[in-house]
């Protein structure tokens, strides 16, 4: 600071010696008013330590020994205070000793120098002992000025009004009071020493957490300044900044440490570590130019934007120095910009895992190092390591040596100190010490008073930290193993590196090479130790079931898993998935889903559920908890990156409008929709920065289209806040991000964390239908909507129908687990039943044919367990039994209820004496044969689980009944009776289909299921997947259904289970096209891009201002185009998502679908079918006009139209007629009058024409006689979507009274043999 002070003593000379010097230095003055940059690299730096101004003030304030002998001799054994020397933001430079002043040429764009005012200066600064050359005698004991942090941060806050852009009005602090009381204080965790010869210059880190719990990253670089200290008069000191002079018998010279440090709201460690290098390296060069070179290289960093996560690197360059800002991975990751390989040279493997439990059980953690800078980066990596997982309790890496009684405090903390204090850590029962020096982790046992230390965890110690599940280490170790993360093995093939940037380069490529493994083997690890959680969250009820997830979970892993579910990450990390956030864990997950259900794992508890929580107790154990292993060098890509190189920082305005040009010059070139959007932020950043708030809007917005997850809610409300409200809604509404709660100004009081079910209790009072509904949701004794009303009706009191008594529903609840105790003491022998066979039900011991025991119903049959030698005969399959009958069987004793089972050959006739059970027995029996009679029949197997769970709550509502109090006692037949929804079914014929039918129909499917109200199936989509030896790259054939509540739901058509991961857009999905392999499109409110490997969106397109109707794609996959609602049709390139071209066809009405044929788009709307060209040019114009509607001369409306080879055939809305044009003469050939209310689609597939009807009937034509082929039907409402999985199944799905998908064979043998019967005939 010495030539900066001398500078406001001679106001004519030395500043312009300044301002010369800074203008070499780019500091030079333009301008008018500052330059802010929204979310920058650095905030600020501040520079602490002891210098002439401070003087030397002893810790505590004591002072130094008053004796001429020793006032010298002692000044390398204290320790002394640091002050805070100045601070530099982007906005103001300050200066605190000896007094508080304010740099009136900083920033530098002010036309002149300002003199100080009164409130930047405390006093006239005239003492001639400032003069240059002169010695400033300060007392040995005295104190300078106190500068506490409320003095700084006011002073950093102050802004002139004209300085404020868009970005900076109304802006806190760029750091919190916390921070600035902190960082004084771990600047120096060894408190600060004079030394009598120079030290290295040493670089730590810190993170710093305010009472908010933001954390704020610095690099601190720890200097020293020679100084020459003689005695004055009065037992004072006198101290002179000199390195050259010769010291005299009276003097001493010494060195006095200052620590320079940059404070980032981003975790830029080692850029950081970077520039401060450089910085000192010219200020050693000249020390009284200090501050220049702080103000310079500050005001450059808070030029610079920290790049947003992506492929774009923010290139800076200060003092011919190029540092390179390295994006994150993904928005919801940190920056990481330290080597994680140095975890792996301080610890093997083994040790690496047992921390990792460690975190994860949120345990009193303290690392300890003889190296400070080590302590934060070790500590760092395995935050980093745990993502998605974050620490959210107190977390100081560097403890100052006054500080260490935070270690004795309860709670959960993760602390690191120097291991000079080793002794005192052991001394605290119950702290897990990482020794990074040793690469060891001991546990300090509570129990002990004394302490000992070891190189492993010993087996008390593993009751405290279990270890990790042994596939998932298995795995992880495996990784390590084959890929040693050494940089010293590369070194050695490779020839040395004489130039400094080329070895910069090296080893930059090769640390970001390991970065990238060990950020990958860590996910892996950490989906393959959590990704079970995703099949017990049912997210429409926000309930995570525990007991279900310890049920899959190996034996020796629960310790683990019991520990770990109960600590605040874990709910935290529950919660983002019930919220349905989308990261790089579930992404991973999704991709890595097929491998595990090949596995073994992954069974999905929908199905589970939808039976019965009581089976899984006699299940084999379903293993959901799979590890797998995708890691591999050679597949592993590296990442590529973009590079922005800001431009020379001169004239600040001048700066940014060239960041603009170069920005916008790169989003003209680029065609990568990910790139685009990095290249819209940076450029968005700039626009605010120059108080361009619209043009800031407009492309921080435009990133929902082109990657929605980096969409800067904060950044944007803070711009919408600048502006009019009227003008907020409408740019909201013209971006198409008006849904975004986050970005509504006045809701974030109504955005609060959202907690999840883990415990379930019946309410206190009368239940409503809905509070029944999430209850016996919640109890898991019904998933299905339809069946949980029905329970509610039987369970409600003649009195009150609309209400159930808490006590009724807690005594069906108690009958429901009865059944589970009953099973739970039956011994069914090991491996009798199959690995997908429930138990049902159990009867007491009784007699029957085959003896004395007992007989158990299961979803498949029913079987004989006699009592005693524990022997297991099977009665009958339930798909043979014919007859089941209740008779009175008299004995010499009594008369007896009995039940008779027989099949319809006579071969099997099977008696069971139930007495009471008899006709409980009965209903259960004959609704299990029955729902499995309704699924073979109708070929939709859910059928099978709706029976289980109709057989369970009949047994519950029979054995609740019985209690007087309960609200069906009096009517529990017809209550009972109630339930057996199959029984009814097949009593009432419905499960019966025609026979063309019967033949190809292979498979039903319910996209509903679970769902309180069934929607229509309004779009179908068919996409074959692909399959690769590469993990990542294999997607299975998947069933798209988009539905009319807005949500794209997903079936893997290997097995036709429905997916949990589904994609909620803004309304009705009303269109689906595949584009290549990888992306989905869904049509609404705007296009939703998805895509297929992880059935995720984070792409939308917001152009259309109506909903999407149709899209199609060209047959080279390079465009595609997208009609809405109002007309407009918009030409899209696919690969950089950039409109090529649009028109409207607004006067021709509502278009309802798209065809691409020949350079031609056919557009049908209600009334006609258009045909123009690309650029929306008439063609031509089909309509149809029935004879009886001539004198009107109305059209009739059409639904639907193909286009043929030579024909255009065209489905009437209103109607059951078919219109066959001729292409040629574009007159009418032909017409078809179906039997229904009207056509809704209409399909060519192979050489048929597949034609939906709103009765649910398909008519199947043949496209060479244009005759009718075949007339099949299976929907109990509209068909609504069609399509086909290349030539083996026809796929359609229903409006919502059905809302089902039939899964048909449009060339199965059973049709073709029909179709030459009717031949015949």
């Amino acid at each position: 600071m010495e030539a900066d002070v001398k500078s406001e003593v001679n106001m004519d000379g030395g500043q312009e010696r300044i301002l010369s010097r800074g203008s070499r230095r780019g500091s030079s003055s333009y301008g008018s008013s500052a330059i802010r940059i929204a979310d920058r690299f650095a905030e600020l730096m501040l520079v602490v330590g002891i210098d002439d101004n401070t003087g030397l003030v002893p810790l505590g304030g004591k002072g130094l020994e008053h004796s001429d002998e020793d006032l010298l001799d002692n000044l390398f054994d204290k320790n002394y205070e640091a002050h805070v020397l100045a601070a530099v933001s982007s906005t103001k430079a300050l200066y605190f000793e000896p007094f508080l002043m304010e740099d009136p040429n900083y920033p530098p764009n002010q036309k002149a120098a300002q003199p100080c005012t009164p409130v930047n200066s405390f006093r006239a600064r005239t003492d001639s002992s400032l003069n240059r050359g002169m010695k400033n005698p300060f007392a040995a004991g005295s104190r300078g000025v106190s500068v506490n942090p409320a003095m700084i941060t006011h002073h950093l806050k102050k802004m002139d009004p004209g300085m404020m852009s868009a970005t900076t009005k109304g802006a806190d602090l760029p750091i919190s009071e916390d921070v600035i009381r902190s960082i004084t204080t771990f600047c120096f965790p060894d408190h600060v020493r004079v030394y009598h010869e120079c030290p290295d210059a040493l670089i730590h880190f810190l993170v710093l957490t305010d009472v908010s719990g933001n954390k704020t990253y610095a690099t601190c670089i720890t200097f020293h300044k020679p100084y020459i200290i003689e005695k004055g008069s009065k037992n004072s000191l006198i101290y002179t900044l000199d390195n050259k002079s010769e010291v005299q018998e009276n003097q001493v010279r010494c060195f006095f440490p200052q620590c320079c440090v940059v404070v980032s709201k981003h975790p830029y460690f080692y850029a950081m570590k970077e520039i401060l290098s450089c910085m000192i390296g010219h200020v050693e060069r000249d020390m009284e130019e200090m501050f220049t070179f702080v103000k310079d290289f500050t005001y450059t960093m808070t030029m610079t934007p920290a790049p947003p996560a992506g492929s774009v690197v923010v290139e800076m360059s200060v003092y011919n120095l190029s540092v390179f800002l390295f994006p994150a991975e993904c928005p919801e990751k940190p920056v990481n910009d330290i080597p994680l390989h140095l975890v792996f040279l301080c610890f093997h493997a083994d040790d690496v895992l047992r921390i990792i439990s460690a975190v994860l059980m949120e345990q009193r953690i303290v690392f300890v190092s003889s190296n400070y800078a080590l302590l934060t980066t070790v500590m760092e990596c395995f935050l980093y390591f745990i993502l998605p997982f974050r620490w959210r309790y107190t977390y100081v890496p560097i403890l100052s040596a006054s500080s260490l009684e935070l270690m004795e405090a309860p709670g959960t903390f993760m602390m690191g100190c120097h291991t000079r204090h080793l002794d005192v850590v052991e001394q605290i029962d119950g702290l897990v010490v990482v020794n990074i020096d040793d690469g060891t982790i001991t546990v300090i046992s509570e129990s002990s008073t004394i302490q000992r230390r070891s190189s492993v965890i010993n087996f008390l110690d593993r009751e405290t930290i279990p270890d990790i599940p042994q596939e998932s280490a298995t795995l992880f170790k495996k990784i390590c193993k084959r890929v040693r993360f050494q940089l010293e093995l590369f070194d050695v093939q490779r020839p040395f590196y004489y130039d400094i940037e080329q070895e910069r380069t090296f080893r930059m490529k090769k640390c970001l090479q390991f970065n990238t493994e060990i950020s990958f083997a860590f996910l892996e690890l950490m989906v393959n130790l959590f990704r079970g959680v995703m099949t017990v969250l049912r997210v429409e009820l926000r309930q995570f079931n525990k007991q279900t997830f310890m049920d899959s979970v190996n034996a020796p892993d629960r310790p683990f898993y019991e520990k770990v579910l109960a600590t605040d990450m874990f709910k935290t990390f529950i919660e983002e998935r019930l919220n349905k956030r989308v990261d790089y864990w579930s992404e991973y997950e999704m991709k890595t889903r097929p491998w595990a259900k090949k596995a073994g794992g992954l069974v999905d508890t929908a199905a589970v559920n939808s039976r019965s929580k009581i089976s899984r107790q006699f299940r084999k154990p379903l293993r959901k908890q799979v590890s797998i292993s995708t890691f591999s060098t050679t597949t592993l890509t590296p990442r590529e990156f973009e590079y922005f190189r800001l431009p020379t920082l001169n004239d600040p305005k001048a700066y940014v409008r060239t960041c603009i040009a170069q920005l916008s010059k790169s989003l003209e070139t680029c065609r990568d929709p990910q790139i685009r959007a990095n290249y819209l932020y940076l450029r968005g950043v700039f626009y605010a920065a120059q108080s361009s708030t619209m043009k800031a809007l407009d492309d921080l917005l435009s990133i929902q289209s082109a990657y929605s997850r980096l969409l800067p809610v904060e950044l944007c409300r803070d711009l919408l806040a600048t502006i009019p409200e009227s003008e907020r809604e409408e740019i909201l509404r013209r971006k198409g991000v008006n849904h975004i709660q986050e970005l509504v100004i006045g809701s974030e009081n109504l955005i609060r964390r959202r907690g999840f079910v883990d415990t379930v209790t019946i309410p206190e009072h009368d239940l409503s239908l809905e509070e029944f509904v999430e209850t016996v949701s919640l109890l898991e004794m019904a998933t299905d909507y339809d069946t949980i009303q029905r329970l509610f009706h039987a369970l409600c009191h003649r009195d009150r129908p609309a209400f159930v008594d808490p006590y009724t529903l807690e005594m069906v609840s108690l009958a429901y687990d009865e059944n589970e105790k009953q099973y739970s003491k039956l011994a069914v022998p090991e491996g009798y039943l199959r690995t997908d066979e429930d138990l049902l039900r159990v009867s007491a011991l009784i007699k029957t044919d085959f003896g004395n025991g007992r007989i158990a119903l299961t979803d498949k049959r029913i079987f004989f367990l006699k009592d005693g030698p524990n022997t297991v005969k099977e009665v009958v399959k339930l798909r043979n039994i014919a007859h089941v009958e209740k008779l009175q069987i008299h004995s010499f004793l009594n008369a007896v209820d009995a039940l008779v089972i027989s099949d319809a050959d006579g071969k099997i006739r099977f008696t069971a004496w139930l007495k009471e059970e008899r006709n409980c027995w009965a209903m259960l029996v004959e609704e299990m044969r029955a729902g499995k009679m309704v699924a073979e029949a109708t070929k939709d197997f859910s059928a099978i689980g709706q029976a289980e769970q109709n057989v369970l709550l009949v047994d519950a509502i029979i054995r609740s009944g019985m209690d007087e109090n309960t609200a069906h006692h009096e009517n529990l037949t017809q209550s009972a009776e109630s339930m057996c929804y199959f029984s009814a079914y097949i009593a009432e014929g419905r499960h019966q289909l025609p026979q063309d039918t019967s033949q190809a129909l292979q498979h039903r499917v319910d996209p509903n299921h679970g769902q309180r109200e069934r929607k229509t199936v309004e779009v179908l989509l068919y996409t074959p997947g692909c399959e690769h030896d590469a993990y990542e790259s294999s997607v299975p054939p998947r069933l798209w259904c988009g539905m009319g509540d807005g949500k794209v739901k997903v079936f893997d058509a290997t097995n036709w289970t429905l997916e949990k991961t589904f994609v909620q857009t803004k309304s009705t999905v009303a269109c689906l096209v595949a584009v290549g392999e990888t992306q989905v499109w869904a049509g609404s409110q705007g296009i939703f891009i998805i895509d297929t490997a992880t059935i995720t969106c984070d792409k939308i397109l917001t152009e259309h201002q109506d909903l999407v109707t149709d899209m199609v794609v060209t047959e080279n996959g390079r465009f595609a185009f997208s009609a809405s609602v109002d007309g407009s049709i918009i030409k899209w390139e696919v690969q950089t998502l950039t409109i090529m071209c649009n028109f409207s066809l607004l006067r021709e009405g509502f278009i309802r679908s798209l065809y691409l044929s020949d350079a031609q788009l056919w557009c049908g709307t209600w009334e006609s079918i258009l045909v123009v060209d690309l650029e929306g040019n008439h063609l031509q114009t089909f309509q149809y006009r029935p004879e009886d509607s001539l004198a009107s001369n109305k059209p009739e409306q059409l639904d639907c139209f193909l286009v043929l080879t030579d024909e255009i055939w065209a489905g009437c809305r209103r109607a059951g007629t078919i219109v066959v044009w001729d292409m040629k003469t574009t007159k009418v050939k032909v017409t078809h009058q179906l039997d229904c209310r009207g056509i809704s689609i209409m399909r060519h597939i192979d050489d048929k024409i597949w034609v939906g009807t709103k009765d649910g009937t398909i008519f199947i034509y043949k496209e060479s006689t244009g005759k009718l082929w075949k007339t099949i039907k299976a929907h109990d409402d509209a068909v609504r979507a069609l399509c086909a999985a290349e030539s083996r199944y026809v796929m359609t799905g229903a409006g919502s009274k059905d809302g089902k998908v039939a899964i048909w064979s449009p060339q199965s043998s059973a049709m073709d043999q029909s179709e030459q019967h009717h031949d015949e005939d």
